[in-house]
Order: structure tokens, then sequence, then C-alpha cells
């Protein structure tokens, strides 16, 4: 029994210890090419912030068509937003200086400038398949009579993305929105609308994406209802730092006998 012991003991001594498992690695954070980190076209705004020490420049052109009574073209550019990242990967400040407006709706051919906007972004977190964060916006009325709202404007969003596989991802926006208008009285008024959006994506070769995306407007201006909106379109990355969308949006909701529909192009740069 002595000697059985011993060998038991010697045997015992000589297995090696079990090695610990080793720490799952980290999911990688989904926000890196500019494919993923520009906002534009959509009305969904993207979850992901510029990098660190990054500055982002959003451009586009969009040319609206108005059917109907009164109808007419409104084109407006350059669109321009500026995203500007800080010391911190997750967080970005947005600045969107007046843009350029032309419209022949209701029969006269009217031009101006649309008003500024300030901003800034959250990337609150990020799992191996979602990302999401928040950002809000507050407006400024300094564009002209035809194209400004009038007052000061505020929005606060919640932003998603979630990769359903190698090839789809969703993302959305949950929008909270305090707006202004001017009434029939030529009065500024302020309303409520909840835009909430959901974007379906589908990668493609050579850095490029498909994209899908319905929205929906709980209140489409001063004395309007809802309002639905849908768009398509196509981005493209052309290397590390550009990228290039093309876009088509509808609008099936009939108000005040009009419905619209718009093409759009953009050009984006990151540094």
């Amino acid at each position: 029994m002595i000697i059985l012991a011993s060998l038991l003991a010697a045997a015992v001594a000589a297995s090696p210890s079990p090695s610990p498992s080793p720490t799952p690695a980290a999911p990688s954070d989904p926000c890196g090419s500019i494919l993923s980190i520009v906002t534009r076209p959509t009305v969904t705004t993207g979850a992901c912030t510029v990098r660190a020490h990054t500055v982002l420049l959003e451009n586009g052109y969009t040319n609206t068509t108005v059917t109907g009574p009164g109808g007419g073209e409104i084109a407006d550019y350059p669109q321009s937003f500026l995203r500007i990242g800080t010391g911190d990967s997750h967080l970005e400040f947005a600045f969107s200086p007046p843009s350029s407006n032309a419209s022949s709706v209701g029969g006269a051919t009217v031009g101006g400038t649309s008003d500024m906007n300030f901003g800034v972004k959250d990337e609150l977190g990020y799992n191996a398949n979602a990302v999401w964060g928040v950002n809000a916006q507050v407006s400024v009325p300094s564009g002209s009579r035809a194209f400004t709202a009038g007052g000061s404007q505020y929005t606060g969003n919640f932003n998603w993305g979630y990769t359903l596989n190698s090839e789809f991802s969703l993302a959305g926006t949950l929008g909270f929105n305090s707006l202004a208008g001017y009434n029939a009285g030529g009065n500024v008024a302020h309303y409520f609308a909840f835009i909430p959006s959901i974007e379906l994506e589908a990668s493609l070769p050579a850095n490029s994406q498909l994209f899908a995306e319905y929205a929906y407007f709980s209140q489409a201006g001063i004395g309007l209802g809802s309002r639905s909106l849908f768009d398509f379109g196509y981005q493209k990355d052309i290397g590390p730092h550009v990228q290039f969308d093309v876009e088509y949006g509808i609008q099936p909701t009939v108000l005040n006998g009009q419905q619209q529909h718009y093409i759009g192009a953009g050009l984006s740069f990151m540094t």
C-alpha cells in the first residue's frame, strides 16, 4: 500500500497542470473604412464616428422634382457636411455651412441659401455584430427667406447598425426633432416630428455597397400630416480617402396634391 501510494503521488506530481483557457479576443471596432463612416446620402445617420484627429468632408447634389399643382424642380448643392474628429475616436463635432438652393416650384424661380447646422456625435459601443451611438444637432435660422426654417431646430438621434452576415447588414435611426417653419400667416411656428428609418445594405466587391431605405416622418410640416420616403443607392470607396455615391428617392405620400422624387450624387473626402 505504501509503494502504491508513493507511485500515485509521483504520477500526480508528474502530471502537467492544465493550461488556463485563452482569453477571447475583444471584437474589433467596425468603424474603420470610409465606407463605414460616411453617413450621406441616407436619412439614417450612421453610428460610426470619424477616427481621432481625422477630418471628413461630405458633399452632394440633389435635384428634386415636385409633381402636381404648382410643381417644379428644386436643386440643392453642395450639401457640405464637415465632421471633425477629436482625441477620442468615438467622439466628433460637425458643421454644415449653408447650401445653395434654386426652386421653380409654384411657377416662380427663386434662389438662395439654407440654414447652418452644428452637431456632435458619440459612438457609444459595439460588439461582434452591432454598433450603436447617438448624435445631436442644432440648426440656426441663417438662410434666405425661401429656404430657411425661420427658427432654431433641434434634433436628437439614436443610431444603430447590425451585421447579418458577410453580405448583408441593417442600420437605422430613431430621430426626435423639434422643427420650425412658416405658417399660413407668415409667422414662424414649431412642431415635433418623430423620424424613424431603417436601411438594408448589401456588400459588393471592391469596397462598394448597395442600399435601400425606408423613412417615416410623423409630421411633414406646419399643418401637414405624415409622409413616407423610399431611398435607393450605390456607394463606392475610391481608395481609402474618397467615396462616391449616387441615389434615387421617392415620396409616394400625397401632400397638398403633390408628390416628390429625386436623384442625387455625392463625393466625400477623408484625411
